[in-house]
């Protein structure tokens, strides 16, 4: 009877787990068919923003919401509205104290974008300066001095750290300086351009195929995933495991949440 006792307590404690943080059957299909919108009408920016944000006001307890955000944003910046997607982004970023994988990785999503946002206005900020100088500061110091009413101009990335910047020369043209600048993220390197993270397909770089699904003797649920190409290999992770610059956030009932730090993407789960 004891024995049973402690059975019956333990389901409870995971279902009780479940409920506080998994997402209901409901919730994971109102996903479901905002994604099924994101990829059969991949360009209605102004459809499918619409449709994150009823998503959102139809439950707004609902612990996948950081995807619908993320979309929302993303296709936001598409339309050319920064503002919506700034607060957006920064609703990501504020969300991260929920203890899941997926408001994890929203907000450090949320970081990317914001940062690049960001750079955007330091660039605007280096633009002013050369106006005035007709060549580029050497450092990002003389960026500190603005006129009343301005705002700061944030001279770290979301992350605090401060920007990688340094003068650049022309290829061609010797014996110019300060007439281009390299401006990066440490974190981001490379992708913190915002115009040329935005030209790469959405999802287009999670290829991780779901294969099956395995459960350990403690109940923790693992999915194999192949890898792309002509030599696919099969890799195994839990919710919270990473691979191939691809992060794996949530195992429900129906669905898989995967993530590359910039972008979301939803497929089935595997039957078994």
């Amino acid at each position: 009877m004891a024995c049973k006792q402690r059975l019956f307590f333990l389901f409870l404690f995971i279902l009780a787990g479940r409920l506080a943080f998994g997402a209901s059957e409901m919730q994971e299909k109102s996903l479901w068919t905002l994604w099924s919108l994101q990829i059969n009408n991949p360009a209605q920016h102004e459809a499918i923003v619409a449709a994150c944000q009823q998503m959102q006001k139809a439950s707004p307890t609902n612990p996948l919401l950081p995807v619908g955000q993320g979309l929302a944003a993303w296709h936001s910046l598409r339309l050319g509205k920064t503002n919506e997607a700034f607060a957006v982004f920064s609703e990501m970023v504020a969300a991260a104290a929920t203890p899941t994988a997926t408001a994890t990785a929203g907000a450090e999503m949320g970081r990317r974008w914001l940062t690049r946002l960001d750079r955007e206005k330091v660039r605007g900020a280096l633009a002013l300066y050369y106006r005035n100088a007709i060549e580029y500061p050497i450092n990002l110091q003389p960026l500190k001095k603005k006129m009343p009413g301005e705002k700061d101009v944030p001279l770290a990335d979301r992350w605090g750290v401060p920007w990688q910047y340094q003068l650049a020369t022309f290829k061609i043209i010797q014996g110019t300086r300060g007439q281009r600048y390299l401006l990066q993220s440490k974190t981001l390197l490379e992708s913190s351009d915002l115009a040329k993270a935005l030209e790469r397909p959405y999802a287009g770089r999670i290829l991780l195929q779901p294969v099956s699904l395995t459960i350990t003797g403690g109940g923790v649920q693992n999915v194999v995933f192949q890898t792309p190409g002509d030599r696919p290999e099969k890799i195994l992770l839990s919710e919270g495991g990473q691979a191939a610059g691809v992060t794996l956030t949530y195992i429900g009932a129906r669905i898989l949440i995967l993530c590359d730090g910039d972008h979301w993407r939803v497929v089935l789960k595997p039957n078994k």
